[in-house]
């Protein structure tokens, strides 16, 4: 964890340049803790892109959960997703002083999600949010699971996932995949219920977090994200996922 009176901070970026100010007022109870919290997440997620701040205020963010209460802890992981998953865009080397800042912030925050999977508490409050619920559930799959899917799941949040994207190798594409219609292309895979417990099977726990809130807008299009995709036009068969960051890296 790189302290705040480090040269470093002079460097770093972030949508207003200022997150180390707005990291400093969280860390220092100066002001209402929700509302930092909102400014400086935006200020390192901003556009969904990666800031070069993110990596050295996650271990602070990570140090901080433990003395909260689980209600701001919550939201606090909540807003943090898309920063993280904003990596995925832009990863960082691991050998590099970012990388390793990256690392730790995530470790910590690996640590207090699991935690937190594991309270009632936390299903409660969840299931009295429904929108704080959808917001926790990506920032658990940024933190828990494949960053790239949860790169690719705010991404289409701009549509509220009823419309994807897709790209396959021989050249088809698609800008406007109706992901709510249950496009004939795409083959759902089949998604089990969750024990509240386990965390191998990334679509099952996910699909579980969603459904504490009866989430009715990205849940019921799970099935065709983690499913498979055969082109209309040569017929290749490929994971929905690789169709999306095809379509992202060439269109």
């Amino acid at each position: 964890m790189t302290e705040l009176t480090a040269p470093v901070w002079k460097t770093l970026h972030s949508a207003g340049n200022d997150a180390d100010v707005f990291l400093r007022r969280l860390l220092e109870g100066d002001g209402d803790f929700r509302e930092n919290i909102d400014i400086l997440t935006e200020d390192i997620s901003h556009q969904l892109s990666f800031y070069t701040a993110t990596a050295y205020v996650l271990p602070h963010l990570a140090a901080l959960c433990p003395v909260l209460s689980s209600a701001d802890e919550i939201y606090l992981i909540a807003k943090t997703g898309p920063a993280i998953a904003a990596e995925a865009d832009r990863p960082l080397s691991p050998d590099t002083e970012a990388g390793r800042e990256f690392q730790e912030g995530l470790n910590g925050l690996r640590h207090e999600v699991r935690f937190l999977l594991t309270v009632p508490d936390t299903a409660a409050l969840l299931k009295a949010d429904p929108e704080l619920c959808q917001e926790f559930a990506l920032s658990a799959l940024s933190i828990l699971g494949d960053r790239a899917h949860a790169y690719g799941m705010y991404l289409l949040s701009a549509y509220c996932w009823e419309v994807g994207h897709a790209a396959c190798a021989c050249g088809w594409n698609d800008e406007e995949l109706p992901l709510s219609e249950h496009p004939d292309c795409l083959e759902p895979v089949s998604i089990g219920p969750w024990d509240g417990k386990s965390l191998s099977e990334e679509a099952v726990w996910l699909h579980g977090l969603l459904s504490l809130a009866g989430d009715k807008q990205l849940r019921p299009v799970l099935p065709y994200l983690y499913g498979t995709g055969a082109c209309p036009d040569c017929g290749r068969r490929e994971p929905y996922w690789t169709w999306l960051a095809r379509f992202m890296n060439e269109y």
